[in-house]
């Protein structure tokens, strides 16, 4: 896996992250999570949509850490 592919999946974890900052609430989380989600299986390559995926999840987990029990 090349650098830059590790970028554009770490880029897609952006969304929920921004969400769980600004919302501060899981459902802002999971909304980021669904537009990220969304923009890596359309705007992505079919061979590296696992790894852009997996960027949306540690997004996710890390907006919700931020978001704590809120």
């Amino acid at each position: 896996m090349s650098l830059f592919v590790l970028v554009v999946a770490a880029g897609h974890a952006i969304p929920p992250v921004v969400g769980g900052v600004i919302g501060k609430s899981k459902i802002a989380v999971a909304i980021g999570a669904i537009v990220g989600g969304a923009i890596a299986i359309a705007s992505g390559n079919p061979v590296f949509i696992l790894a852009d995926l997996v960027g949306v999840a540690l997004g996710t987990w890390l907006g919700l850490s931020i978001v704590g029990d809120g």
